[in-house]
């Protein structure tokens, strides 16, 4: 044996006598140093000097040539840690306290042994930063892992929480504990949101949520396989045109967003009502609204009736080629929201005024239905709504 290595053994030997006092330093050192142990909340003092324990023999044992690939403890350690909602730095504080007392310990039995040279010192310390670094990486490791499973199974629950709100399938009170859970509000200002998923799996609307809450707009999603669904809790019914704009420079693809609504249970038709906007577009990232009109509302109420209806009611309107059905049908909903003004339609479509009346004849005579007749003109409305706000038509 080589006089360094006799040395080495003298010194480790000495700390090993000395490992209670040496425990009992080590402990006070990281509850002066790392204000969150001395504390004791989250890890009690019995906890914390195990694990102080398992550290000292370890780099003990590791100084004397012992195996150290063994990194159980290290990894248990950081895993309860994370489990204990300890700080990652806080930890490896400790870590770095830790260890600074130990080789504190280790100098003053070396100096205490006239026949240990520095050269040990130096070689000691190479072994000590060896060790250092490999129970921190392998705590940290530990720490990630646990943490990893942690967020994987709090976003589990976050999203079975957002799919129970959206689908309304629990009771009055437990819906109250799902909304308390969420922070949502069971009455205020929403937008339900569905975006279209542009490849399987990846969210179509990246880092919408804290462009929301710069905002002062609140948000929680839910991530489908073809989807991501949201409900958005706004201060005010104003901010829906900065959310709408907020949407839309996020979008990788088609977004639907319901009209605003008041009641959070409504969240199951905001959600439908969000679809059908979503659906009813074309191909290419876009946002669209809802109509939170009364006579939109009636028609997304029963879709299916409404465009069998509105397939009846346009009758050969709708045999015409696509484009000329479109320009008619758009000649319509233009000169119906300018409170029926052939001339301010024609301002708005850039045509004539008499353009405007000849296409809205073409409109009476393909339907048989008269615009001046109100029980007729009130059908013809419902429809082309239909027609023009429900998805899925041909």
């Amino acid at each position: 044996m080589t006089a360094n290595a006799l040395g080495r053994g003298q010194v480790v030997q000495l700390l090993q006598e000395q490992a209670p006092d040496l425990l009992d330093r080590v402990y006070a050192r990281i509850r002066v140093d790392v204000p969150f142990y001395a504390a004791g909340g989250v890890v009690d003092a019995a906890e914390l000097r195990e694990s102080l324990q398992a550290n000292i023999e370890y780099v003990l044992g590791g100084l004397l040539g012992r195996d150290t690939t063994d990194v159980t403890a290290p990894v248990a350690t950081g895993r309860a840690r994370a489990v204990q909602g300890a700080p990652l730095v806080e930890m490896l504080a400790a870590y770095r306290a830790g260890f600074a007392e130990i080789w504190t310990a280790l100098v003053a039995a070396a100096r205490g042994l006239p026949e240990v040279s520095d050269a040990v010192l130096v070689e000691l310390a190479g072994d000590m930063f060896r060790l250092h670094s490999t129970y921190a990486q392998a705590s940290v490791g530990g720490y990630r892992d646990e943490y990893r499973e942690i967020v994987r199974s709090n976003q589990r629950e976050h999203s079975a929480l957002v799919e129970a709100v959206l689908a309304d399938s629990t009771g009055e009170g437990s819906f109250w504990e799902v909304a308390e859970a969420l922070r949502l509000p069971l009455a205020g200002q929403f937008l339900v949101v569905a975006a279209e998923a542009v490849e399987l799996g990846r969210d179509p609307l990246p880092r919408v949520e804290p462009a929301l809450a710069a905002l002062d707009v609140s948000s929680v999603w839910r991530l489908q396989p073809d989807q991501s669904v949201g409900v958005v809790t706004l201060r005010r019914a104003a901010q829906a045109v900065s959310v709408l704009g907020t949407l839309s420079r996020h979008a990788l693809a088609r977004v639907g967003v319901s009209p605003v609504f008041t009641r959070l249970r409504q969240a199951r038709s905001g959600l439908r009502l969000a679809r059908l906007a979503l659906d009813r577009q074309g191909p290419g990232a876009g946002v669209e609204q809802f109509s939170d009109s009364p006579l939109s509302m009636l028609v997304a109420s029963a879709p299916d009736a409404a465009l069998d209806a509105a397939r009846s009611i346009l009758g050969s309107l709708l045999d015409l080629r696509a484009e000329d059905r479109d320009l008619l049908i758009n000649t319509l909903l233009t000169w119906l929201d300018v409170d029926g003004s052939a001339s301010a339609a024609g301002a708005a479509l850039s045509v004539h005024p008499n353009t405007v009346r000849y296409r809205l004849r073409r409109i009476e005579e393909a339907t048989g239905r008269s615009l001046s007749a109100p029980a007729q003109m009130a059908e013809l409305v419902t429809a082309v709504r239909a027609w023009s706000e429900l998805p899925c038509h041909s």
